[in-house]
């Protein structure tokens, strides 16, 4: 059994019935202020931490559905990466499919698509920029939904310069693929 989302409960219970009135009393007003970054800090993990399989699993399908679209543009065909991107891709498609995979194993998934993502777009560099641009507006729409991603997993910590328009994590966390 996984005693973390206890276990932080715990400590977020303490900073709040025991900690921060301590020092409220005591009147350190810096020591207050510090103390509730560790109180929030306590608070973003232990709401978070049953959804860090879901996330790396997210995380994975959203590059997996990037290198696809990438797939199928024709000027991707004809870079030296491409048989590298279609194995890679297979393989990941096998992965994610796969109900017994843990979030380890999706997270050097992650790593191992990103790289090879990362090997296309510097030979894309060397492309005419028509064909080039194709490539760019792919990344950067996968981009922009992660960015979305991040924003709703960040949500918590209060530092989202437009607060409504940021979705549930939960929601975030299933629609983040563009269909």
């Amino acid at each position: 059994m996984d005693f973390t989302s206890i276990t932080l409960n715990a400590a977020a219970k303490a900073m709040q019935d025991c900690v921060l009135p301590a020092l409220t009393s005591a009147g350190d007003r810096q020591a207050l202020e510090q103390a509730h970054l560790v109180w929030d800090a306590i608070k973003f993990a232990r709401d978070r931490v049953d959804l860090i399989d879901e996330r790396r699993r997210t995380e994975a399908l959203e590059l997996c559905s990037l290198m696809g679209q990438l797939l199928d543009i024709d000027s991707v065909r004809q870079l030296q990466v491409m048989d590298e991107m279609a194995r890679i891709h297979a393989e990941s498609l096998a992965v994610l499919a796969d109900p017994s995979t843990t979030a380890l194993t999706f997270a050097d998934l992650t790593i191992k698509l990103g790289a090879t993502l990362s090997l296309l777009l510097t030979e894309a560099d060397g492309m005419a920029a028509p064909y080039r641009g194709e490539i760019e507006r792919a990344v950067l729409d996968h981009s922009l939904r992660k960015l979305e991603l991040d924003r709703a997993w960040l949500f918590p910590l209060g530092f989202d310069p437009d607060p409504s328009s940021v979705r549930d994590v939960r929601v975030a966390l299933k629609g983040v693929v563009k269909e």
